[in-house]
């Protein structure tokens, strides 16, 4: 126990003379100075290489799969399953995957890719209307009822991917639509 102790008591001693040198400044000149101080110039913050594309409004196919899509009742469609480019590399399409329960079931939909709104900022879906308070007021906690707020949207970094799609179309009128056929290759 008394060796104990004593560590315990030399480590303080370290740890309390470590926090005190450190709080001690350099001592002051209080000779004046001949001409006043300029002041220190900014720190230029260095330039990301050529070869980041974050942030350079460049998107990564991959990343574009698997992306919301939203209709024009601010519902989710579905998402995006495919990417289809022309031979000159123009993204012409997006697929979209409708229906089904988990993959089962669900069809893939074409989309022309300006009929798509993108966006980097997160869908805000208004918060659902508070119920009503139960009549009697037996068995309820006191004070009024609030509705619960919507969170805010979370400022995010550049990404290499939008976080979500905008439609015209319903989830109705889009699994109404054709679904998509590909080669047989």
């Amino acid at each position: 126990m008394f060796k104990h102790s004593i560590a315990l008591t030399a480590v303080g001693a370290v740890m309390f003379a470590t926090t005190a040198i450190s709080q001690t400044s350099a001592p002051s000149s209080n000779a004046p100075s001949a001409a006043p101080s300029a002041p220190a110039p900014a720190v230029e913050r260095p330039k990301p290489p050529e070869n980041n594309l974050a942030g350079q409004g460049k998107w990564r196919a991959s990343k574009l799969i698997g992306v919301d899509i939203y209709g024009s009742d601010k519902k989710k469609v579905g998402d995006v399953t495919e990417v289809l480019f022309d031979k000159a590399g123009k993204v012409e399409m997006v697929t979209v995957g409708v229906g089904g329960f988990l993959g089962i079931g669900s069809k893939d939909v074409a989309i022309p890719f300006e009929q798509v709104t993108w966006s980097e900022e997160p869908m805000v879906v208004p918060a659902p209307a508070p119920a009503p308070a139960p009549a009697g007021g037996s068995g309820s906690m006191s004070g009024p009822a609030t509705a619960p707020t919507a969170a805010a949207p979370v400022p995010r970094g550049p990404m290499m991917y939008p976080d979500h799609g905008a439609i015209s179309m319903t989830k109705e009128q889009l699994t109404a639509a054709p679904a998509v056929t590909y080669a047989s290759r």
